[in-house]
């Protein structure tokens, strides 16, 4: 059966669960783990007129019975071109960012390693909730010595770049991004469904590499616990940037800071 991209009427924003220690955490403990994993949503976006007249010309197919199998790829439509991703709010060391000087270092929890393994082995095709827990008081460390307020990575596989920030702004004191930042800003920036668009500008022969990456980050999520239900609504929620990395779902690593750069843009390393 020849497969097509089909829509779906809503694209939904998922927020990774913050994580805050308990009171009586230590640098030598790790912090409690969720007794069951949820996944807060944020309101739906309502479709745009143009992108509400597609969907009824193309409604979203699923199977009636049976175990779940999504068709086709789903690529949303209905993303405005203002929309902003929250960071990810998580507690911090009451330490104050510095100017860059040269150089700069990358926290070792986020460093790559071509020729030993990563020291954090973490999928970013599963949940971040996966990740939750083996965190400890170190990922609350800067992702960078000196501290900074912002980085930016760069994949040669997206076509954009992916700003990491700290939102909101200490009160009284100076933000830093800490490696907690790094990880879920970038799990959340690269779980954002794509536009039909960004779909359809790809070549013909990296459009199926990218479809058959979706329908296997759906079908792995079985490996993690996620049951048919919530595979199903995984799949529902359509093609997201990180299926444009063809599969290379493993973190690595970041590498930089790159040449010609104001220090802190680095690169992002995935298998």
């Amino acid at each position: 059966m020849t497969k097509t991209v089909h829509f779906s009427t809503t694209n939904t924003l998922y927020s990774p669960l913050p994580w805050t220690p308990s009171p009586g955490a230590s640098t030598s403990s790790l912090p409690p783990s969720p007794s069951a994993a949820t996944f807060p949503t944020q309101p739906e976006s309502p479709p745009t007129k143009d992108a509400t007249k597609v969907v009824q010309e193309e409604p979203l197919l699923v199977s009636d019975g049976g175990a779940f199998a999504p068709p086709a790829p789903i690529v949303y439509s209905v993303w405005p071109s203002d929309v902003e991703y929250a960071a990810f709010a998580s507690p911090r060391p009451n330490t104050l960012a510095v100017p860059l000087p040269s150089p700069i270092h990358i926290h070792s929890l986020l460093s790559f390693t071509p020729h030993a393994p990563p020291t954090l082995i973490f999928d970013l095709a599963h949940p971040l909730a996966v990740l939750t827990p083996r965190l400890t008081p170190a990922f609350l460390s800067p992702a960078t010595l000196p501290p900074t307020p912002a980085l930016t990575l760069t994949s040669p596989h997206l076509s954009h770049a992916m700003q990491i920030t700290i939102t909101p702004p200490h009160p009284t004191t100076a933000p830093f991004v800490s490696v907690l930042d790094v990880l879920a800003s970038l799990h959340t920036q690269l779980h954002t469904g794509i536009r039909r668009a960004e779909y359809d500008a790809l070549p013909a022969e990296r459009r199926g590499a990218v479809d058959t990456a979706y329908f296997k980050r759906v079908a792995g999520l079985a490996l993690v616990g996620v049951d048919e239900p919530g595979r199903k609504t995984e799949a529902e929620r359509g093609v997201k940037w990180v299926d444009f990395l063809e599969g290379r779902t493993r973190f690595m690593g970041l590498s930089g800071p790159l040449v010609g750069s104001t220090h802190n843009v680095w690169s992002l390393n995935m298998v």
